[in-house]
């Protein structure tokens, strides 16, 4: 697959959500495409304020650096100076939250969750992709 469409986008949006719902929390979703640019970002009725800005940087940081965001804690430990300096070269400001969650294919987007517990809101990202 290559960049998702907004179709696909809002699926994966809606996917998310509805699991979100399912397990009885208010959650915000962004998706993004290979170059972190937005495509759709949605927030629960409930969710926090602050919710959609934290799902877009998990789904940017995912997409920027091609790997889920949670799995970036270890290189933020490891290497600190590695993880300073590709922050400073992107527009925003990476995150190790775990929610970030990057669909592979020909092209790396990624699905942002935040509003609920880290295990939360990866699950929700992940059944957000297992849509498409």
């Amino acid at each position: 697959m290559t960049e998702p469409s907004l179709e696909t986008a809002r699926t994966v949006a809606e996917a998310a959500l509805a699991h979100a719902r399912h397990l009885g929390i208010n959650v915000s979703v962004c998706v993004v495409n290979s170059r972190g640019h937005e495509l759709v970002t949605l927030r629960a009725d409930g969710a926090n304020w602050f919710t959609p800005g934290v799902a877009r940087d998990k789904a940017r940081t995912a997409a920027a650096l091609r790997r889920d965001s949670g799995a970036l804690d270890g290189m933020k430990g490891s290497y600190p100076e590695l993880f300073r300096l590709i922050g400073e070269q992107l527009p925003f400001e990476p995150t190790t939250l775990p929610g970030g969650v990057v669909h592979e294919g020909e092209t790396a987007w990624a699905v942002g969750v935040s509003g609920a517990t880290p295990e939360q809101d990866v699950a929700c990202a992940r059944a957000g992709l297992s849509a498409v």
